[in-house]
């Protein structure tokens, strides 16, 4: 008969592909403070949060930050050309 008890390693696989505040704030060289006033200004990715537990979603979090790519502006690429 199969054991249909809930093991750590189940409850880790729920939670596969997403990071804890500490996790990404260790990732991107932030603090946790810092995360907290992207939220509030709508600034950060987005966020997952059941009562006091917050999660990031990493596929969002990739998401974001490919939405955050600088291309350089005009005045930045003759900079660039004449460096060259």
């Amino acid at each position: 008969m199969k054991n249909t008890m809930s093991t750590k390693t189940d409850s880790q696989d729920v939670l596969a592909g997403y990071l804890a505040p500490a996790e990404l704030c260790q990732q991107l060289g932030k603090t946790r403070r810092t995360l907290d006033r992207w939220h509030a200004r709508g600034l950060g990715p987005p966020r997952v949060q059941i009562q006091r537990l917050i999660l990031y979603s990493i596929t969002d979090v990739r998401s974001w930050l490919a939405a955050h790519v600088a291309r350089p502006g005009p005045t930045e690429r003759k900079q660039n050309a004449r460096k060259s």
